[in-house]
């Protein structure tokens, strides 16, 4: 199963750079709506969103962690950081938390230029899109 989250270039470099340091081989994404399509094992994908755009994935583990204590984001979805797979960058829509993907990003009609390409990770001010319709499906 394919899940997206939106992370600012900032968080999204952190986790790289954890992976790349070995300083963490698993990282979480903290939420609070436990994903229920997840498969056993490794074969999931963590697709990354940042500054509008599809940055890449992460191998995602099948299961989450759960912490009451934390109420704002008691549920905990694993990944591999030292395992991360860059694509090239597609507009992603807005949206908060995370979202299955029914297919990964990939290039089609609605790739566009990366205004963060020639950009360090932490530039501030990334354009802005109207967010889509949701489904209602």
């Amino acid at each position: 199963m394919n899940v997206g989250v939106t992370m600012s270039p900032e968080v999204w470099e952190h986790k790289r750079e954890e992976g790349r340091a070995g300083r963490r081989r698993e990282g979480v994404w903290n939420t609070w709506r436990p994903p229920t399509r997840l498969t056993p094992g490794w074969t999931n994908r963590l697709y990354v969103a940042s500054g509008g755009y599809w940055r890449g994935w992460f191998p995602l583990a099948g299961e989450a962690l759960w912490c009451p204590d934390d109420e704002a984001a008691p549920v905990a979805l694993i990944f591999d950081a030292g395992r991360w797979t860059r694509i090239e960058p597609v507009a992603a829509p807005r949206f908060r938390g995370w979202r299955y993907l029914e297919r990964p990003p990939g290039p089609g009609p609605e790739a566009a230029s990366d205004p963060l390409a020639e950009s360090p990770p932490d530039r501030a001010g990334a354009a802005r899109r109207p967010v889509p319709p949701r489904r209602t499906s």
